[in-house]
């Protein structure tokens, strides 16, 4: 539901003091918390970035910032070793258990369902049951074998830390 709807259903309501007092208290704690993460994002990213893996940390980030979401933990693309790549150094590396790890595959209606699924199965080693498909019906000049999201379910502090890797590499 809109806040903008909640807001005109509830602004009349008066609080206690009490109640109030208790609400006041809670505000801020999720900017001290995120605060807190970015920290400890920008401690892990120096070790990170000292460690003999720091090739793979930085050709992660880099694949993040040029084809990663802003706002959330996902990576999109239609090479399939960018995300083997990518998929790597989330799993063996950062240690992103697989059942934060969804994938989702944008297809095209020309394409053959039952191909791109096994091909992004095998590419990313995940189950083809697994997958979230989407037939984008916009067009049917899709070429390969579609393209392939990695979402990383609460994946906020991943994404700080690919964040701190790329504003150390811009320092």
């Amino acid at each position: 539901m809109p806040k903008t709807t909640v807001w005109h259903h509830i602004q009349k309501i008066k609080l206690s003091d009490q109640a109030l007092a208790v609400l006041r208290s809670k505000q801020g704690g999720s900017s001290l918390r995120k605060d807190r993460e970015w920290q400890r994002a920008k401690e892990e990213v120096k070790q990170l970035l000292n460690s003999r893996q720091k090739h793979l940390y930085i050709s992660a980030a880099c694949l993040y910032w040029a084809e990663g979401s802003k706002r959330r933990c996902e990576f999109i693309n239609t090479d399939g070793q960018m995300i083997k790549l990518y998929l790597k150094v989330l799993r063996d590396h950062l240690k992103i258990p697989e059942s934060q790890i969804q994938p989702v595959l944008r297809i095209f209606s020309n394409h053959d369902q039952k191909t791109c699924l096994r091909y992004w199965s095998e590419v990313t080693q995940i189950p083809a049951n697994k997958f979230t498909i989407f037939i984008n019906d916009g067009g049917t000049n899709g070429r390969g074998y579609g393209m392939c999201r990695v979402i990383v379910r609460k994946g906020g502090y991943t994404l700080k830390l690919f964040q701190a890797i790329i504003d150390e590499l811009c320092k």
